[in-house]
């Protein structure tokens, strides 16, 4: 059987001339829901609605990529160059990053994480994100956990943010070197969870999972 109830989004970012990353899975809501709209729905609810105000100016955006798992046939890129941050300051490194830990619902995942390029100076103190930035960065943990909806269609629960396991591709190798998506519906619905809490975390962190491409 296909893998047609799962996506993969790729939010291409630029920082200082570095090419940025941040990858999410989600899950069908909707019964009519493509990568088109999954990929829409995923801008117009993180990107502008919560992410853009916390990134600094100097961050720009370049394309989504949205990819159906495991049908070939439904993907889209779509144009992101006019979403950049809006956040005005003194710019952090480029390595520097919020984290957000996304709960597990069962104990043989692990939890979810995310970090962003977020944030300038004036929102950390000694290495410390300030209160009012955590409940900014809480905000957006919340408008990624929850339903996406497009801003066209305002009602309509398109996609669901989710956790997949990882399948190791050669099970006998100790450690595993190379990890793997699930390869059909059959395969992740027995292993994802939907990631009920989320918490910020305070710690101004470096880049783990907000991949830098070289």
């Amino acid at each position: 059987m296909a893998l047609t109830d799962f996506w993969q989004i790729k939010d291409h970012q630029v920082y200082n001339g570095k090419p940025l990353l941040n990858v999410y899975q989600a899950k069908r809501i909707d019964v009519g829901a493509n990568a088109t709209l999954v990929g829409e729905a995923f801008r117009d609810t993180v990107i502008i609605d919560d992410l853009l105000a916390l990134q600094p100016v100097g961050v720009t955006r370049t394309v989504l990529e949205i990819a159906n798992l495991g049908d070939e046939t439904d993907f889209i890129t779509i144009d992101t160059s006019a979403h950049s941050g809006t956040l005005v300051g003194q710019n952090l490194p480029s390595f520097n990053a919020a984290t957000i830990q996304f709960n597990r619902t069962r104990n043989d995942m692990k939890n979810g994480v995310k970090r962003y390029l977020v944030g300038t100076e004036g929102e950390q103190t000694g290495g410390e994100w300030l209160a009012a930035f955590i409940t900014s960065l809480n905000v957006l943990a919340n408008a990624v956990k929850n339903p996406w909806e497009r801003a066209a269609d305002p009602g309509t629960e398109i996609a669901q943010f989710v956790i997949l396991k990882r399948f190791c591709v050669d099970p006998v190798q100790d450690p595993c070197l190379v990890y793997r998506l699930p390869k059909t519906d059959a395969e992740a619905d027995d292993n994802f969870y939907i990631p009920l809490t989320a918490i910020a975390r305070t710690r101004v962190r470096s880049q783990v999972s907000r991949k830098v491409l070289l």
